[in-house]
């Protein structure tokens, strides 16, 4: 039983490094020695690439794609995620500029760094608190002297449209108009963080809530808050 196991354990690892052997990785740079998971003859799953840099995550069709560690052959360093062996996503450079080690936050797309916010993304909610549900929407001006820079809150209640007396709105920039029962914001700087918070009465006394938004492009927006 023993023998057995033994030529099952051999033959096995005789079929992973055969595996390994014709496995290829399509990105020079890291192309080498590679183990990891392979399919079609290249590195697909997880695996581990050596070449001239050092590359440790998930493969696509032979190239780093997904989440990734890339150690540079001086050893600067990528993690974070890749598509089709470019850095693209959220990720950390740490990178040394005359002997001072530094770190860089934020997202790439194409290989290229494109800042602290994500890319194609043009708001991001962080709260929403004591609200059924919301509804934002980005909208195209119907006419090219229409304003296309503004920010439209609507509160609701029972499908109708409500003034909360002491809705509040913090906003790090622009200018706040009411208009009939709905609150515009125009003139603004993006990114834009916005903080709106009331109370609404219900049976059991007031439920408070709050509304934390970041508009990231400029434009024309419509966010609706839901209470009931």
């Amino acid at each position: 039983m023993r023998n057995l196991i033994l030529v099952t354990f051999f033959i096995t690892t005789l079929f992973i490094n055969a595996q390994t052997d014709s496995c290829k990785v399509l990105n020079e740079k890291i192309s080498g020695k590679y183990t990891g998971e392979c399919l079609n003859g290249l590195a697909n799953g997880k695996g581990k690439s050596i070449g001239e840099d050092t590359y440790i995550g998930t493969f696509k069709d032979g190239l780093p794609d997904g989440k990734g560690k890339y150690i540079f052959n001086n050893a600067d360093v990528f993690i974070g995620n890749w598509l089709k062996g470019k850095k693209n996503g959220k990720g950390k450079f740490e990178i040394s500029i005359n002997g001072k080690k530094n770190t860089i936050n934020g997202y790439w797309k194409e290989n290229e760094y494109v800042g602290v916010s994500e890319p194609d993304v043009s708001y991001r909610v962080t709260n929403s608190s004591g609200i059924l549900d919301y509804k934002v929407e980005k909208n195209k001006p119907v006419n090219e002297f229409e304003n296309d820079n503004q920010i439209t809150f609507t509160t609701k209640s029972a499908f109708t449209d409500f003034l909360p007396r002491d809705l509040k709105i913090d906003k790090s920039s622009g200018q706040t108009n009411q208009i009939g029962k709905k609150i515009v914001i125009t003139q603004y700087f993006c990114p834009i963080h916005c903080e709106i918070s009331y109370s609404i009465l219900l049976a059991a006394g007031r439920k408070q809530c709050r509304f934390i938004i970041d508009i990231l492009e400029k434009g024309k927006y419509t966010i609706i808050l839901n209470n009931d």
